[in-house]
């Protein structure tokens, strides 16, 4: 699975991926925090996990917590709230809609 399709990944059907084409389009070339600028938290929280980046995974969990009012204490916590999944690997496919 590709770092775009992954970061703009809507859900799955079986081995296929789902993928917001027109997000994909606009926002491709936009770095983690850049994305959450736009106020695209889950796209910039999926491209954190997809670069294992684990410096911008806390400087994501620390600006969410302030703009959301609730404290995450930790960066799986935060994972779990947006809904942000490791890469599958048994993704076969993508699909853009």
């Amino acid at each position: 699975m590709t770092r775009n399709a992954f970061i703009f990944c809507i859900g799955y059907q079986g081995g296929t991926a789902i993928v917001d084409k027109k997000l994909e389009a606009r926002y491709r070339k936009k770095s983690c925090r850049e994305l959450f600028a736009e106020g695209l938290y889950k796209p910039a929280l999926a491209a954190a996990v997809y670069d294992k980046n684990q410096a911008d995974l806390e400087w994501i969990r620390k600006s969410y917590s302030t703009l959301s009012g609730r404290e995450y204490r930790d960066v799986d916590a935060i994972i779990r709230a947006l809904g942000v999944a490791d890469v599958r690997e048994s993704i076969q496919r993508t699909l853009y809609l």
